[in-house]
């Protein structure tokens, strides 16, 4: 059963509430973490994870 009180509406749709900040999530938005959800924020602050779209020059490669 769902717990009621870790739900809100963002964006006109029901979510989870992030669980170490408190901001209102779409599903689409929320990330697990064990059994909390978090914003993209919180869930790289608590894992330690580093974003895989930021650019980065990579050498020997011709792109034009």
């Amino acid at each position: 059963m769902v717990d009621a009180s870790r739900l809100g509406i963002h964006q006109g749709q029901l979510g989870p509430i992030c669980d170490f900040c408190g901001a209102r999530l779409t599903f689409g938005q929320a990330l697990p973490i064990d059994e909390k959800w978090a914003c993209n924020d919180c869930y790289r602050e608590v894992t330690g994870v580093e974003s895989s779209v930021d650019g980065k020059q990579v050498e020997g490669l011709p792109i034009d």
